[in-house]
């Protein structure tokens, strides 16, 4: 299901959110998230996703595997203006402006704050390393 936005907000296109997710994810060059390897087979795009196969295991993943972004249906552009304002619109907000539950806006935000903005693993630097 293709939604269609409020004109009066802009909403990254899905091409540009997707060529911006992949420079972020694949920033070192495309790897299999299983064994690590660079030796991998690009089998093309299904839906909005590129596929690939790993040479030396096996597995089969796309652009969204490992993330939590694999199973959500919602277009990437919505999700990067959610991550874009969470701090500038309350969840009631978002919530109108993009026609989803209020519900589906605080899920995505608590996955956020949690995933990313807080997580230590992203922000936490030794004093040595600065």
């Amino acid at each position: 299901m293709n939604r269609i936005p409020n004109p009066d907000i802009e909403v990254p296109d899905e091409k540009v959110a997707m060529a911006f997710f992949r420079s972020i994810r694949w920033v070192n060059g495309v790897y299999c998230p299983k064994c690590k390897s660079y030796n991998i087979n690009n089998r093309g795009i299904q839906g909005r996703t590129r596929r690939y196969s790993c040479k030396d295991c096996g597995s089969n993943f796309n652009d969204f595997t490992g993330t939590f972004f694999h199973k959500s249906k919602i277009p990437l552009g919505i999700m990067l203006y959610i991550l874009f304002n969470l701090d500038n619109k309350t969840t009631t907000q978002l919530s109108e402006e993009l026609d989803y539950s209020r519900q589906c806006i605080s899920r995505i935000s608590k996955l956020f704050r949690d995933k990313l903005l807080t997580n230590p693993e992203y922000f936490d630097f030794d004093e040595e390393e600065q």
